[in-house]
């Protein structure tokens, strides 16, 4: 029986010289420390701020590999027209300790529709963006699969600490009241769980609702730098904020009422996690002004010299400028999943973020893009076949006589754990039988491995 993925270490807890970071924030946010007193909402940002800051100053190399990557598929040529949909796997973790935070199906799968509409510029709301952005919206085209759903229930916090250099390991180590990753080279691992607000010396400072690691290209890590491991990578959302059907609220940062919440911002923090920069250029930190000079890294993503502040301003102009791309002053593009603009009026990627995304994802994370077991799969195209599903007593994998020898079969629950990993080496059509008897009801990830092709399907194993 083959060993679970286990691929943790932890992240070096050494101090971190964070002082000028602390400062930053301090600086942003002290305007709103007395209105908080009042019990107004608390800044939110996205978590790739914090963590930019903590790669750039403890982790120089593993920084650089990330500018590399950037670097590397801005520079790939534009992808051709008539490309295919490109299918990434997502496994959802539900790390609760509140009963609210324990998301329902419903809205696990309704967060996966709005990415696939979202990605595929099929969201209802294209015809929200400006006219004179319209020739540079672009359809990345990449689908979300659902292959499962993890839930732990725990008695940990969660928080991204600063000055200890965590980065929320205890939420990716099950040993720590987490849960542990899917193989990350072939999963996008996507943690749900009550983000904390950040505080220093007793006072909140703001509110993440999720972070994102960006693709690395290092072969190897450097010495001793304690830079976070391969099973550290993937997506953290803060439950609040997963879906547009998710009754809960967070309230608009430095104001009154609540954040409108459409899924977007997961659309977001997976745009990082593809590659994307905050649209601003990361200039300046937090949020801060920066010089209007700034670059995301897209010639189609107007330069702009800070976020927007959660509105919908399409008359804010922060950078008066010619842009080379447009030939032309061109105002902030707030419609950009990108931005920190309100989820309402979010609606777009740029061609040129659409081919960036692509670019590392058929290059730097590749190992995604597996066989879909989708209804999608081509009319015709011989696969697999799994019956009765669902079953009580056992199922039949058989395999089309067009598949190689030699095939890898995986059975894995959806604690990650893989259960069984049978070889077959009959030729022709193939065929296996699984006993379920012995397994917890539920749902468990069959994936199939031969020669290059792969194939998953899920097995749902009733009481």
């Amino acid at each position: 029986m083959s060993q679970p993925f286990s691929p943790l270490r932890r992240v070096s807890t050494r101090a971190l010289p964070l002082h000028s970071l602390f400062l930053l924030i301090l600086f942003q946010f002290t305007g709103l420390l007395p209105v908080q007193a009042q019990n107004t909402g608390l800044p939110v940002f996205c978590g790739q701020d914090a963590f930019n800051h903590i790669v750039r100053q403890q982790y120089p190399e593993l920084y650089q590999s990330f500018q590399n990557t950037f670097d590397e598929n801005r520079n790939r040529p534009p992808a051709a027209s008539g490309r295919s949909p490109l299918t990434i796997r997502v496994v959802v973790h539900v790390v609760w300790k509140n009963p609210e935070e324990n998301l329902p199906d419903s809205i696990i799968h309704n967060q996966l529709a709005v990415l696939n509409e979202d990605y595929n510029r099929e969201n209802a709301d294209t015809t929200h963006l400006r006219a004179i952005f319209q020739p540079a919206a672009g359809n990345p085209q990449i689908r979300f699969e659902l292959a499962g759903i993890v839930r732990v229930q725990t008695t940990s916090t969660f928080k991204l600490d600063l000055t200890a250099n965590e980065i929320m390991v205890n939420l990716k180590t099950g040993s720590q009241g987490g849960s542990d990753a899917w193989d990350p080279s072939a999963y996008l691992n996507l943690w749900v769980c009550k983000i904390q607000p950040i505080q220093f010396g007793g006072i909140t400072l703001g509110q993440i609702l999720g972070f994102a690691f960006p693709p690395n290209n290092l072969g190897h890590w450097p010495a001793n730098s304690g830079a976070p491991a391969p099973g550290q990578d993937g997506v953290v959302i803060d439950y609040r904020v997963i879906g547009r059907n998710n009754p809960a609220v967070v309230p608009v940062p430095g104001g009154t009422g609540n954040l409108v919440v459409r899924g977007r911002t997961a659309t977001h923090e997976i745009g990082h996690y593809l590659g994307l920069r905050h649209i601003w250029g990361d200039g300046g930190l937090l949020g801060l002004p920066n010089n209007c000079n700034e670059s995301d890294g897209v010639d189609d993503t107007p330069f702009a010299n800070a976020q927007s502040p959660f509105d919908c301003d399409t008359a804010r102009n922060t950078c008066n400028k010619v842009e080379p791309f447009y030939g032309m002053d061109m105002p902030d593009l707030v419609e950009n999943y990108m931005d920190y603009s309100a989820e309402s009026c979010m609606n777009m990627f740029t061609r040129g973020q659409a081919d960036l995304m692509r670019g590392v994802l058929t290059s730097v994370r590749n190992g995604l893009l597996q066989a879909s077991a989708s209804p999608e799969t081509a009319a015709g195209e011989a696969r697999p076949r799994l019956f009765p599903n669902p079953t009580r007593a056992g199922a039949t994998l058989q395999l089309p006589a067009a598949w190689p020898d030699g095939a890898v079969v995986d059975l894995t629950g959806a604690d990650g754990r893989v259960l069984a990993n049978p070889i077959l080496s009959s030729a022709g059509e193939q065929q296996v039988e699984i006993d379920t008897r012995g397994l917890t009801p539920g749902w468990y990830a069959l994936r199939v491995r031969a020669a290059g092709q792969v194939w998953t399907g899920r097995l749902v194993v009733l009481p």
